[in-house]
């Protein structure tokens, strides 16, 4: 089993895309009444983060 690491999103820079939701729906949940995602875990393996992280125009996405 990959390492995990705690994921993060900054929303302030979001724009509501929904590309991440549509990217990694394991990870990513939608609000259709807010327009913004949210965290359905806040841990995930290095590919995933990076995955977000390169896909993600406004880099909303983090770790630690």
């Amino acid at each position: 089993m990959p390492d995990k690491k705690h994921l993060a999103i900054t929303m302030g820079a979001c724009t509501g895309c929904g590309g991440c939701a549509e990217l990694q729906p394991e990870y990513i949940g939608w609000s259709e009444g807010d327009e913004r995602p949210f965290l359905l875990t806040d841990l995930a393996p290095d590919d995933v983060i990076h995955e977000l992280q390169a896909f993600c125009p406004e880099d909303c996405f983090d770790w630690d």
